[in-house]
């Protein structure tokens, strides 16, 4: 691949990135309302012992969050401790760790090298199932940190043991960037083989 090619690349990353970053900086709140449905519905099924009582946007620190509030509707016990029906968890998370991967996504797909400028609209539109399956990040996040909360308070010293708390733990220790910077090139590669295999494959018009 010729250098120029590559600085073309890097380029049009940083502009494309860039761009999404101030557009998710600006208009993350309506989306993310437009969102609260999904997310509710996947911690339906992530915290199936837990009534919702709250769910929605707030400001933490400056910042735009989700936040959750939900209840036990029976009992349940962790760690050998019993929490009663009723016991109420709270739990936030920074909307900007969502917006991480359509960032990273959207950018890829923008930037790809040797992709024919005209496909790459296409190609960003074939990546946007992708990322809205990995917004509902908000979703995983929310249930480590009330699975953190239960199991901090019957032992912390096996924080650890939840799956909840090892997908957050995973997530915010890279794993948000790790994960789109897999998927988008499986995306790619998916695009190039499926709709233009020879054209895209060698950077034709």
């Amino acid at each position: 691949m010729h250098r120029q090619n590559l600085f073309n690349a890097a380029l049009t990353f940083a502009v494309t990135a860039g761009g999404l970053a101030w557009l998710a900086y600006h208009f993350a709140a309506p989306l993310i309302e437009l969102l609260l449905p999904l997310f509710r519905s996947e911690l339906h099924l992530l915290l199936p012992a837990f009534h919702i009582d709250f769910l929605g946007g707030r400001i933490e620190h400056n910042e735009a969050a989700v936040a959750l509030t939900a209840t036990l509707t029976e009992y349940r016990v962790v760690l050998g401790q019993i929490f009663p029906s009723g016991a109420s968890v709270t739990a936030s998370t920074l909307t900007a760790h969502a917006w991480v991967h359509p960032v990273l996504i959207l950018a890829l797909a923008a930037s790809w090298p040797n992709i024919a400028l005209k496909h790459r609209p296409g190609l960003m539109v074939l990546c946007l199932p992708v990322v809205l399956a990995e917004m509902l990040d908000i979703p995983l996040i929310l249930w480590g940190a009330v699975e953190d909360v239960l199991y901090w308070q019957a032992d912390p010293t096996r924080i650890n043991e939840s799956l909840g708390s090892r997908v957050q733990h995973f997530l915010d220790g890279g794993g948000r960037y790790v994960i789109p910077i897999v998927l988008a090139p499986l995306a790619i590669a998916l695009f190039c083989k499926l709709v233009f295999p020879r054209k895209i494959a060698h950077g034709k018009q």
